[in-house]
């Protein structure tokens, strides 16, 4: 088994440069041109330990936390893992509906209206925290539940059916 490199952000520099899909990455001894970027603790330690990996999804090193970054690199990494992670927050349940054995949320999250599908609620819904809920939708899109309590009366009732 090999062992896991942990680097500091002084050392790493990020970029991207025009119109490539991937990062590149210099560390101090080697640079990886089609870098990728993963939180190895996405829910519970957001900005500590982001993986580094090649293209081929082989981890390089491990970033043990932001301080250091310069002000580019961190801006290019915020980004990449804002893309990578996204999660709407679904601040209110303006329909809920069994279709085709399936639940239909149509919902209003902090970037507008939408909808989406899931199937079998306790395999695709958790409660990560006290009244906070992830909810995974059939074609792989998460959402979140920041706050049950802090729901309005209507979207509550909705939830009712599920919980």
């Amino acid at each position: 088994m090999k062992a896991i490199r942990y680097v500091e952000g002084r050392i790493v520099r990020l970029e991207r440069l025009p119109g490539a899909i991937h990062l590149r990455v210099h560390l101090d001894d080697r640079c990886i041109l089609s870098g990728l970027l993963k939180r190895v603790f996405p829910l519970s330690v957001p900005d500590r330990f982001i993986a580094i990996q090649d293209a081929s999804g082989e981890e390089v090193a491990v970033l043990k936390d932001l301080a250091g970054l310069d002000s580019a690199s961190r801006q290019i990494l915020d980004e990449e893992v804002d893309r990578r992670y996204y999660t709407p927050h679904i601040e209110q349940i303006d329909r809920l509906k069994q279709e085709a054995g399936m639940w239909h949320f149509k919902v209003l999250t902090q970037r507008g209206q939408t909808d989406f599908y899931v199937r079998n609620w306790r395999d695709n819904a958790q409660e990560i925290s006290p009244n906070r809920w992830q909810i995974m939708s059939v074609d792989g899109a998460r959402y979140e539940i920041p706050d049950l309590e802090k729901l309005d009366a209507r979207s509550k009732r909705f939830l009712d059916q599920l919980l």
